[in-house]
């Protein structure tokens, strides 16, 4: 669909799109994102994951840059269900997603840590027509605007604003999201015939019985590390962190589900592992996912994402905690062998916990610095520069 508009015409909008014109979006990224899927199937995916806790009421914002048009939905108001005639249909110029996340943020000499709301962005899409114009920039420039304007009008309604970027550092650094670090351990899924830990007596399953128990414990660890400081160094900077709570693990096992499904014809049933201490009963537990993108076809695009990976005792020896990555990896690529998938990938390790997993030369762990690919993406809209803000948990579980 042709338009006349100009990326820096005043007449565009960012509004909400309509059902035909959502479907439509859908119906332009399948290529690029759902190509394993028949089109049917993907559509049925999208649709499935706005009734998911994070997504549902309100949770997940749909975003089009368009021309206004009388039958249209209001840049203010919901999705619209009029059908749309010929004569009335907007150019979708770009478009994209915001999820609302629960958030803490503490500011330096503060000893409290608040709680906010972030906005996750996602799914910047351009139709192919439409590309290399400028109008995905102007898309995110209103909608930084927009929910600037929120965090002034409400304080903590959007404190920040996180995306994950597939094209690199700049374009988003330059539309004020500014790069974090983007690393990750990874490892080769299992071999047959490697031994697996999941039979030791140390190390157990996460599954739906003990999941949310692990989930609140995790928040309360959270919330400490967040309000912690050293006194004879304390912190200058802004803390803020994503919470890793439910609503997060639930929209991911969603997609999990979806996947393996249609892949595999089944869903999985373990959500990670946990190790305890056999001396003193503290945890080190890992919460992951597997994502099928290159369906039965491409295994290798297959992967074994851990969304969460938390040591609930930090003075634990550098021994112990070897055993139990050692104990919790080991499982994790068992499943990855299991599950169709070539790898297990680590999101941002603590500096200590990829020292540990890079000396265990038979796991094979790399550590990979990404330039390109899922860069963590962070804009502030509270006082001060970005620069003077620490992301505190900026790992997977975040990713949308």
């Amino acid at each position: 669909m042709a338009s006349s508009a100009t990326p820096d015409d005043a007449g565009l909008v960012l509004a909400h799109p309509n059902d035909d014109e959502q479907v439509r979006t859908w119906t332009h990224t399948h290529p690029s994102w759902g190509p394993s899927y028949p089109l049917d199937v993907y559509l049925a995916r999208e649709r499935e994951l706005l009734t998911v806790p994070l997504a549902r009421d309100g949770g997940i914002r749909q975003w089009i840059l368009t021309t206004p048009s009388p039958a249209s939905a209001s840049a203010t108001g919901g999705t619209s269900s009029e059908s749309s005639s010929s004569n009335n249909i907007r150019p979708v110029l770009s478009s994209c997603e915001t999820l609302r996340k629960r958030a803490l943020v503490r500011s330096p000499g503060q000893p409290t840590v608040r709680d906010v709301h972030a906005h996750g962005v996602a799914s910047v899409f351009t139709y192919p027509e439409f590309r290399r114009k400028g109008y995905a920039a102007r898309m995110l420039d209103q909608l930084g605007k927009k929910l600037a304007d929120d965090e002034a009008r409400q304080p903590g309604d959007a404190a920040f604003s996180v995306l994950f970027s597939d094209i690199g550092k700049k374009f988003y650094a330059a539309l004020d999201w500014a790069p974090f670090e983007s690393s990750h351990l990874t490892l080769p899924a299992a071999v047959s015939g490697d031994a697996s830990a999941s039979a030791r007596g140390d190390v157990t399953p996460i599954t739906d019985d003990n999941l949310e128990l692990l989930v609140a414990l995790d928040e309360k660890l959270l919330r400490e590390r967040m309000a912690a400081d050293d006194d004879a160094n304390p912190t200058t900077k802004t803390r803020v962190a994503i919470l890793p709570d439910m609503d997060h693990m639930r929209w991911h096992f969603a997609r999990e589900a979806f996947m393996s499904t249609h892949h595999l014809g089944r869903a999985p049933t373990v959500h990670g592992a946990v190790y305890t201490s056999p001396s003193n009963g503290s945890r080190v537990w890992a919460i992951w996912v597997r994502v099928h993108s290159g369906g039965t076809m491409n295994p290798a695009k297959n992967v074994v994402y851990i969304q969460r990976s938390v040591v609930e005792n930090s003075s634990i020896s550098d021994a112990e905690l070897s055993q139990a990555w050692r104990a919790i990896l080991e499982v994790a690529r068992v499943e990855a062998r299991e599950w169709m998938c070539s790898r297990v990938d680590m999101w941002n390790p603590d500096e200590r916990t990829k020292r540990l997993i890079v000396q265990m030369e038979d796991l094979k762990a790399q550590y990979v610095v990404r330039e390109e690919d899922s860069i963590t993406s962070l804009r502030w809209f509270g006082d001060g520069s970005v620069q003077r803000v620490e992301w505190v948990a900026n790992e997977r579980y975040e990713w949308c």
